[in-house]
């Protein structure tokens, strides 16, 4: 279990700008964070565990992870900046959900507010291909995907053949 005095070792965090970056290693210095999801949480990767950097930042400041879900006051979920942080039960948090992903009836493609989003599932992990104003255009990306990772395999088979 990842310890404040621990983050500190590997992180630095400036509550200021709620920018990490890291302390040691070949990544020393450089900014810490990619992208989670499309709604604009930031992570890390510490020992291959992933971290939401909000949850990072509140571990930082207070010293225990949070016991429920932290907020974004501004609604912005890549602002880690301290006095924009506040932990809040999922009642207060549902106000700044995005749209809920419903089913469509088509294989792979979800209804996500007034777009559609494609998506993929392989041996570990729902793969996005992203948003689409139309249902269609998310199936016909996927069918895209398919094929191309299909011809992918078959060029590669005759190669070893």
């Amino acid at each position: 279990m990842l310890t404040q005095k621990r983050l500190h070792e590997i992180l630095h965090y400036d509550p200021k700008t709620g920018i990490f970056k890291w302390l040691s290693g070949k990544r020393k210095g450089q900014f810490a964070g990619t992208r989670h999801d499309e709604r604009g949480f930031l992570k890390v990767s510490i020992k291959n565990k992933r971290y939401l950097l909000h949850r990072l930042a509140w571990l930082w400041m207070t010293g225990a992870m949070p016991r429920s879900d932290i907020r974004h006051q501004n609604g912005d979920h890549g602002d880690n900046r301290w006095n924009n942080l506040i932990e809040a039960d999922r009642l207060q948090h549902s106000d700044q959900r995005g749209a809920m992903r419903l089913p469509t009836g088509i294989e792979g493609v979800w209804s996500v507010g007034n777009r559609f989003e494609a998506t993929i599932r392989t041996d570990t992990v729902l793969l996005s291909l992203g948003m689409f104003e139309t249902a269609d255009q998310a199936k016909s990306a996927i069918r895209d995907r398919v094929r191309t990772a299909r011809d992918r395999q078959l060029r590669a088979a005759r190669r070893t053949a």
